[in-house]
């Protein structure tokens, strides 16, 4: 019978089904193969360790290392320095494919330096991964945190059906509209989530989602009694992802976005993360900016104006205007 390994590499994920007396040796030239790597450390378990490859543990057996249903992570040894200097000298973001956050929204693009908190301890580091302002930002961060492909329809639609499916707990009154018309506008791509949407994203999945506030600091909790948790960070009008990566050249595919919810050192980092943010103001104050509306240009202040807005006209299309 064979036995399954997870990989992880920069080249992607693959799924490895080895004999159980291959050699390390062998599964080296394996992963080698696989991971188009020459030269790499491999890291399995949690917190991460390093699989000992020394000349007298090249001959143990994936057997005897126990390494069944592992998630083996590719380290190539030379990645780091060599990824972290081309960042620095393109000035590029945490990933080829994070731009700088488009204006309004955000008072200025982020550099390198001001959106990742390296985690030595943990060989890596917590990065911010910047969400699209499509107004489905929220549930592209947690959908991504979860693994799930283009989430934004599928997570407001089952949002929807257990919003109807609980109608003891949803009402007009936690709503602030008639849960069937609440649903509807949800389901719209140019309606924001919020808190109400991740407690039940939470629920639905089961796992601890905290969102970390750029401007205040205040860690918000949905699903306490979860076993796992992800973590998004909320600038105001705006949701990003936390991500933690082995090495800063490495693709959004190869993150790590979920953690033991009893793992207090990853929200600390989370924290330490958010406020290099706010040092850089990367956060809108809700309570008195103005916005306007693209559908009919109404202007009007702070997110009450705009829930008044939305209920009125079932507009929630909605831009940051800059006074001068």
């Amino acid at each position: 019978m064979s036995i399954a390994i997870r990989l992880r590499a920069p080249n992607g994920q693959h799924r490895l089904d080895v004999d159980p007396s291959t050699t390390l040796k062998d599964l080296a030239n394996i992963i080698r193969e696989k991971a188009k790597v020459d030269k790499f450390m491999l890291k399995y378990g949690y917190p991460l360790q390093e699989l000992d490859m020394s000349d007298s543990a090249l001959t143990s057996s994936v057997q005897d290392l126990k390494l069944r249903g592992e998630t083996v992570v590719v380290v190539p040894i030379d990645a780091p320095s060599t990824a972290v200097a081309q960042a620095n000298a393109q000035g590029a973001q945490t990933s080829a494919d994070v731009q700088p956050p488009p204006k309004p929204f955000k008072a200025k693009p982020m550099e390198p330096d001001e959106t990742v908190v390296e985690w030595p301890q943990r060989g890596g580091f917590i990065v911010l991964r910047v969400m699209p302002d499509d107004n489905s930002c929220m549930f592209t961060s947690v959908g991504g945190a979860l693994n799930i492909q283009d989430p934004s329809i599928r997570l407001r639609r089952e949002v929807g059906e257990y919003i109807l499916a609980h109608p003891e707990t949803y009402t007009k009154a936690i709503l602030g509209d008639e849960p069937s018309r609440y649903v509807q506008r949800m389901k719209r791509m140019d309606t924001w989530g919020g808190a109400i949407e991740l407690s039940i994203l939470s629920d639905i999945y089961q796992i601890q989602i905290c969102s970390v506030d750029v401007k205040t600091s205040r860690i918000d909790r949905f699903g306490e009694n979860m076993d796992t948790r992800c973590i998004v960070v909320y600038s105001g009008i705006h949701y990003d992802r936390i991500a933690f990566a082995m090495d800063l050249g490495y693709p959004p595919d190869f993150d790590t976005t979920q953690w033991p919810a009893d793992d207090d050192e990853v929200l600390q980092k989370a924290s330490e993360l958010a406020q290099k943010l706010r040092e850089q103001h990367y956060f809108t104050d809700t309570t008195d900016f103005i916005i306007t509306c693209q559908v009919c240009g109404w202007v009007g202040e702070g997110t009450k104006g705009a829930a008044t807005h939305i209920k009125e006209t079932g507009h929630a299309e909605f831009v940051e205007t800059k006074i001068s």
